[in-house]
């Protein structure tokens, strides 16, 4: 022994368990990817790959050194390589699991993974042994290789593979570039001879704040749950979204979830402003269109509709792109910047003009769009807040992610009025910057500001625009002044350059610079242009040199000079009496406000107030009285010696000392009980609570006269107030509370059916069309009532008198007992006489059946088909052609119901004659096409909800609504029967908008 010691070296250890790991030699399967490097190096640069050098460097450059791949492991539970052998040398490949089918071991729906497929033994065709397969499995990255068409069934299964493969889009992180992407790559080219893909993202990872990667053994992993659990889950998707590039890393910051909280918060609050306000003023984006408001859209409007249709088309063109946090900062910015911060500035004093106001509807509905488009644009980011907000705003359809994507309309997008807003915009951030630098309160007016534009197009846009700029920087004057201009009020100053007079006059330098200063610098500066200016000193002419003299310009006192984009702008800081007045008035109405909001009072409340304060600044409230009580809903206001109120507070206000109570004068119930008298508008209503008024019967002390000089009303409509309150001792108790409620059919059927002329169908005919109410029929007129389908004109004279005469609220005198009966029963609870008058059949050109009118669609609501049998049976007996769908076996129908020889589809997947298969609605469409074509025809369609089962819901509107313009265009008739039980309420009411009535 010559030598004996210790040698340290490298030595391999499980990164993950960190057990030393020794290697050896062993027989492996491997894909010879080496022969297709060439021709995947070529699907590379096919591919899209987002960002390019995802392909272009990383995908290429791996693939570029790539080895063949070793696709066997050696694991007790895995996919089987599909590989048998035999004693003898003989080697089979297993194809498809139908191979294995009469096989020693084999049975039916047996497990195929390793280690129960080992039982499996196949008959050698060589020799006659056995067959056994090999141990190894596949590796695991040979599954993901081939999930594209595996999953979709391939080979066995072509038709899905040909629809939908290759995938057109996949993303993974950028471990994947040796991982998921390069195993498809390699699997497709060796399989098809192409990439299995033909779009690629890359994603980056979430790391923790330092920027290291989480692993729990290190302990710095974020738990996703509880970040969801305290800020919610669209808050930390929307940060994730926007932060940064999607292929970049993310050290992780629970401040930037934060942020994002925040920004959604601010949306919520823009439509929670949005819901309050429209619900006051019944605002009904279905009624007030676009069109309805568009001659009466403000500045402010034209810009949000601007800014919004660029909003989408940029958002839109970021996700095409796979720039997602570009989309979603662009989105974040709309939110805080355009939305909450300008717009919603820009409109609050819109939101108090009178009720049905044009200037204020066309406010409203600027924003319910540029709300609802956010909202689609903020659904794939942030599905729960977009729901929510949704269900707010529309909710017309079962949920926001059924509506399509909203397209951007260029032509709207005005960048001149853009252009001119920011330059706004920027004026008014540089005013409160000043206003902050001087210590002057922004809820304070400030006299005037002067600006000196550098073009005429800057002075043009910030007229057109100034009385946007006048209320967001609080100023109550805008001078100007044009390009190549001084403005007047600037100071010329002439300084003498003792240098350069020293240098000719010596002994007369002081003396010169002394005069200079005297004389008026306007004069000097203009004689100078001229040519010269000459000074008379000790008898003698003094000539003055240009470089004797410069000017410079001062501003006058309280007046600050800034600048902006456009030129200068010069803000008069003078506080006159009149601002200071304005000012404190300010101040008194946000106490009053935040008092307000302390007491929770309602928006619509109105309040008193009382104040108590020194000689000066109850001078001021005195000049602003009128204006306080209009902004702070207050119907007294009083300056006291000592303050009383629900709520009491002491203020410090510019060094005054300022206490203000307010009190609740619960007014809001009985206008709102006024206004739902006939005739009586909510201002009016306003008027009579001024005047003393709380309910009906004050109101009925009044006469016509007086109500008609308070209110402004018509005669007409006090009138009709009067009459509805002159029910004394008449009045129906029976009257369901609040006649304006919606009434289950059962509970309006009764007051209907008093009405003369009227029958049960029609009756049905009227709520069906949506009288669900008596308020709502109350209100029809005679054009709104021809629309209901078998309304004859006498019958629609009959319900207008009825309605007029007051018969849903007045009782009357049973002709039999003469018992009092109210206007709901049918039958006298005093002798049991029938109520019910007359009913007269309508006069019509032609029969018709129930009222169904051609060229009609019909749902009959029901869950039995008889009375559609009923009716469907009436129709063929006045010659109509039938034509029948039916879920019911038709030898049952014919045998219960006389249809002669009109023909009946059975809707069944048994496969016999004349029946059709509820999935085929294209043979069913084409069949139902050719009949109705001959025209005058009717078509029973009885199974409505088998067909919705056997499709979706949506399908099967686009095939009601198909067959509803054949059925108008041929004249002919259709009916369809569904039990409304077995569809939700959304698209129940989506169906029903696509028919021309319900029975």
């Amino acid at each position: 022994l010559f030598f004996s010691g210790t040698i340290e070296h490298r030595f391999g250890h499980c990164w993950r368990c960190k057990s030393p790991v020794l290697f050896r030699t062993t027989d492996q399967w491997f894909l010879r990817v080496t022969q297709v490097k060439n021709q995947m190096l070529e699907e590379i640069e096919k591919v899209r790959w987002t960002p390019d050098w995802a392909g272009s460097s990383r995908e290429y450059d791996w693939t570029m050194n790539a080895r063949d791949w070793c696709i066997s492991r050696q694991r007790y539970w895995g996919i089987p390589i599909p590989v048998w052998t035999c004693s003898c040398g003989e080697m089979r490949v297993v194809g498809m699991v139908d191979e294995l089918k009469g096989a020693e071991g084999y049975v039916e729906d047996m497990e195929l993974h390793r280690p129960w497929i080992d039982s499996v033994k196949l008959a050698c065709p060589k020799c006659g042994g056995k067959m056994s397969r090999v141990p190894d499995v596949l590796d695991v990255w040979f599954d993901s290789a081939v999930a594209s068409w595996a999953q979709l069934g391939f080979p066995k299964k072509r038709d899905a593979f040909e629809r939908l493969w290759p995938a057109k889009f996949i993303v993974e992180a950028h471990d994947q570039t040796r991982g998921w992407f390069y195993s498809q790559l390699a699997a497709g080219v060796i399989a098809f001879g192409r990439a299995p893909y033909e779009s690629v993202l890359m994603h980056g990872w979430m790391l923790d704040s330092q920027g290291q990667p989480m692993s729990k053994s290190k302990g710095n992993v974020v738990e996703p749950g509880k970040v969801i659990k305290e800020h919610g889950a669209d808050a930390l998707r929307f940060y994730l979204l926007k932060t940064s590039a999607p292929w970049e890393d993310i050290p992780f910051q629970m401040e930037g979830v934060k942020n994002a909280r925040k920004t959604l918060n601010v949306f919520w609050n823009v439509v929670n402003f949005a819901t309050t306000y429209m619900a006051i003023d019944h605002f009904d984006a279905q009624r007030i269109t676009k069109e309805t408001v568009r001659a009466h859209l403000n500045q402010e409007d034209l810009w949000l509709i601007s800014r919004t249709e660029k909003l989408k088309n940029e958002f839109t063109r970021q996700v095409n792109a796979l720039e997602l946090h570009k989309a979603g900062r662009a989105l974040e910015q709309f939110i805080l910047d355009d939305l909450s911060r300008w717009y919603v500035r820009l409109i609050r004093d819109r939101m108090w003009s009178e009720e049905g106001d044009v200037g204020k509807l066309a406010a409203y509905r600027t924003l319910f769009d540029a709300i609802m488009d956010t909202t689609l644009l903020l659904a794939p980011m942030c599905p729960h807040l977009a729901e929510e907000v949704y269900r707010h705003m529309d909710g017309s359809k079962p949920t926001v992610h059924m509506m399509d994507w909203p397209s951007s309309d260029l032509t709207r997008v005005d960048e001149r009025l853009e252009k001119a807003m920011a330059m706004v915009q920027e004026i008014v951030d540089t005013v409160t910057r000043e206003r902050q630098l001087k210590n002057v309160k922004l809820r304070w007016p400030m006299k005037r500001i002067v600006i000196k534009v550098d073009s005429n197009d800057t002075l043009i846009s910030l007229r057109a625009l100034e009385s946007i700029l006048k209320s967001q920087a609080n100023v109550k004057e805008i001078e100007y002044v044009g390009t190549g201009e001084e403005w007047s009020e600037t100071i010329l100053n002439v300084v003498p350059n003792p240098m350069a007079i020293g240098k000719v006059y010596r002994q007369w330098a002081s003396k010169i610079a002394v005069l200079l200063q005297s004389r008026p610098a306007g004069l000097i500066k203009e004689s100078m242009q001229r040519g010269e200016y000459s000074l008379g000193i000790e008898g003698q002419l003094v000539k003055i040199e240009p470089n004797m003299v410069s000017f410079t310009v001062s501003l006058p006192k309280d007046i600050y000079a800034a600048t902006f984009s456009g030129g200068e702008i010069y803000l008069d800081f003078e506080v006159t009496r009149e601002i200071e007045a304005e000012g404190f008035s300010r101040e008194i109405i946000r106490r009053v406000q935040q008092t307000r909001k302390e007491m929770k009072l309602d928006v619509e409340e109105f309040v008193k107030v009382e104040v108590l304060a020194d000689t000066k600044v109850a001078e001021y409230v005195k000049m602003w009285k009128s204006h306080i009580m209009s902004e702070v809903r207050s119907k007294s206001m009083e300056l006291v010696f000592e303050v009383h109120g629900e709520q009491v507070g002491k203020w410090e206000i510019e060094g005054e000392k300022v206490e203000i109570g307010v009190s609740s004068m619960n007014l809001r119930d009985p206008i709102k009980e006024l206004t739902k008298i006939p005739g009586i508008t909510p201002k009016a209503a306003e008027a009579l609570v001024d005047a003393g008024v709380r309910n009906e019967a004050d109101l009925k002390q009044l006469g016509e006269d007086r109500i008609e000089d308070i209110t402004k009303l018509s005669k007409a409509e006090v009138r009709k107030a009067l009459h509805y309150t002159d029910r004394s001792a008449e009045i129906c108790k029976a009257v369901p509370e609040g006649s304006g409620k919606i009434m289950d059919r059962s509970e309006m059927t009764p007051y209907l059916l008093r009405i003369p002329r009227m029958n049960e169908v029609k009756a049905e005919m009227l709520y069906d069309a949506g009288y669900d109410s008596l308020d709502k029929l109350q209100a029809a007129d005679k054009d709104a009532l021809k629309n209901v389908p078998g309304l004859g004109s006498k019958t629609i004279d009959e319900v207008l008198k009825y309605v007029s005469d007051g018969g849903f609220q007045r009782c009357s005198a049973c002709a039999t007992c003469g018992h009092e009966v109210t206007a709901k029963e049918l039958n006298c609870p005093a002798c049991g006489a029938s109520l019910r008058a007359e009913v007269t059949e309508e006069e019509t050109e032609a029969p018709k059946a129930q009222g169904l009118q051609d060229g009609y669609s019909y749902l009959i609501k029901d869950d039995r088909s008889d009375r559609s049998y009923e009716l469907f049976m009436e129709q063929l007996k006045l010659g109509k052609r039938g034509f029948c769908i039916t879920r019911n076996y038709p030898v049952k129908i014919r045998n219960k119901f006389d249809l002669g020889e009109t023909p009946i589809v059975w809707l069944s997947n048994v496969g016999k004659e004349d029946s059709l298969r509820p999935k085929d609605l294209e043979k069913l469409s084409y069949s139902l096409e050719q009949f109705l074509a001959k025209g005058q025809g009717v078509v029973l369609l009885d199974g409505l909800e088998y067909l919705i089962t056997n499709n979706n819901f949506l399908t099967v509107l686009r095939f009601v609504q198909s067959l509803r313009d054949q059925v108008a265009i041929n004249n002919s008739i259709m009916m369809m029967v569904l039990n409304p039980s077995t569809i939700d309420a959304n698209e129940l009411n989506l169906l029903e908008k696509e028919i021309d009535g319900t029975l």
